[in-house]
């Protein structure tokens, strides 16, 4: 199955077909680095980066990049509450932002653009927006005439009533939004220079300006969260396409929330869980597998039992994989079956990872069965590595270089020994007592084709 996205320019999924035949551009809005994200944050993070690595399953290569915005009013209004500086408070928020996304395995960008590197691009790219009519100043400030622009409103239907001349910055229309904001008093000595006057670009031009730079103003995907698409998106590429005339991006792909009682997780609202203390809590590959366990396009609720479920669902994978030698599955070669293919087909289907996962726990437990009933074949060990590696090229959960056990304590072993005996006289009853005094001591014991399996819990 060819991949399929659900392209928000269309409400519809669209196969996806690429600008250049195997290289794919994407970019992803990225943090407003004034504070340490939360875990609603990185639903939309998680989910680039599981975007790019289905690309790659497709044998596409990928050029791509995640924002820094590193100046709006909430950092000026951190700068001014710290009296720290910009440049403080903006790298200390970054590298935050940077160490989650390498605990939870989001692989590297090939470009992290900071919007303070970009200021001069900025003014000369409203200046230009300036002379085509499309843009005008007012006391310092820039706006973009949105009536200037008729395919203004690809995301969303303008209300006409909102469409009114009266407003305290007597702009054309209320809708106008910032180019460049004029210096006010509380942003202290954080401004640039322009023929405008002090002050410092509009969030909409940055990143319009950053993906006009680094890909010259064309993407194939262009993703970031559902509040995003308006008026972000619809301001982001209302300004590159009136210069260049074409599509910033031919594939638009939004996230939806993750939501905290119904509402959707916010600082602002106060209704944010941190996601470093989940991480220490639960472990990273429990948080990645949550943040991927439903559909992207599904809002989802923060709960701590879905975490717990996580957790369970990474403890059976590893309890599997150790029936098998994984000292070479990173070289093994993937040869695919029909199970690999339903797993593949899944995630083409508008990367449906809560499809692809009960995919890949139907083919577990009809191996279980093959290893319970000892019939398990070269050619079903073969199907499993394969599809172990397939399965952790995209979602990243299972570290199978830390699946060798450590050594039995005597006391634990003695148990097993003894549930062994049990088992051989029928003793049921025993061997369910032995097993949870196994359990208390911190290992799970399984029951293969092979004897007692151990796994030291977690």
């Amino acid at each position: 199955m060819n991949l399929k996205l659900y392209n928000s320019l269309s409400s519809k999924k669209e196969t996806f077909k690429p600008l250049s035949n195997k290289k794919v551009k994407t970019y992803g809005c990225g943090p407003t680095v004034y504070n340490d994200p939360h875990i609603g944050n990185f639903r939309t993070f998680v989910f680039y980066d599981l975007l790019n690595r289905v690309l790659k399953m497709n044998g596409y290569n990928t050029v791509t990049a995640v924002n820094i915005t590193d100046i709006d009013d909430k950092i000026i209004d951190r700068v001014n509450q710290e009296n720290s500086s910009l440049k403080e408070i903006t790298s200390k928020y970054e590298l935050s932002f940077q160490e989650i996304s390498q605990s939870l395995k989001i692989l590297p960008n090939n470009h992290n653009p900071r919007a303070t590197e970009y200021v001069d691009e900025m003014i000369e790219f409203i200046q230009t927006l300036i002379e085509k009519k499309y843009a005008y100043e007012i006391d310092g400030n820039v706006f973009f005439d949105i009536e200037s622009y008729p395919k203004y409103g690809k995301f969303v239907n303008i209300d006409e009533q909102l469409q009114i001349e009266d407003n305290e910055l007597s702009k054309k229309n209320v809708n106008d939004f910032t180019l460049w904001k004029a210096k006010k008093d509380s942003d202290g000595d954080i401004f640039w220079d322009s023929q405008w006057g002090k002050g410092r670009p509009g969030w909409h031009t940055e990143c319009a300006v950053m993906i006009k730079t680094l890909f010259k103003g064309q993407l194939d995907i262009h993703c970031g969260g559902i509040d995003l698409k308006f008026p972000h998106h619809e301001n982001e590429s209302a300004q590159i396409e009136a210069i260049q005339g074409h599509n910033l991006s031919n594939y638009w792909l939004h996230a939806e929330h993750l939501n905290m009682d119904d509402e959707k997780m916010s600082k602002s609202l106060g209704n944010f869980v941190d996601v470093n203390s989940l991480i220490k809590k639960h472990g990273s590959n429990v948080v990645r597998l949550f943040l991927l366990s439903a559909h992207y396009r599904t809002k989802v609720s923060f709960s701590y039992k879905k975490l717990d479920e996580c957790k369970k669902m990474i403890e059976k994978i590893e309890r599997f994989a150790q029936n098998f030698d994984l000292n070479n599955i990173e070289n093994i070669e993937l040869k695919f079956s029909s199970h690999h293919h339903s797993f593949i087909n899944s995630l083409n289907d508008d990367l449906n990872t809560a499809e692809a996962i009960g995919i890949f726990f139907s083919f577990i437990s009809e191996i279980n069965k093959k290893i319970a009933n000892n019939s398990l074949n070269d050619l079903d060990k073969e199907k499993t590595l394969i599809f172990l590696k397939l399965f952790n090229s995209v979602f990243d959960v299972i570290d199978y270089d830390n699946l060798e056990l450590k050594e039995i304590p005597a006391e634990v072993q003695d148990l097993v020994e003894s549930r062994q005996e049990s088992r051989k006289k029928l003793d049921w009853k025993m061997s369910d007592i032995l097993r949870d005094k196994i359990e208390s001591l911190g290992w799970h014991v399984e029951d293969t084709a092979d004897g007692q399996k151990l796994i030291e819990k977690k």
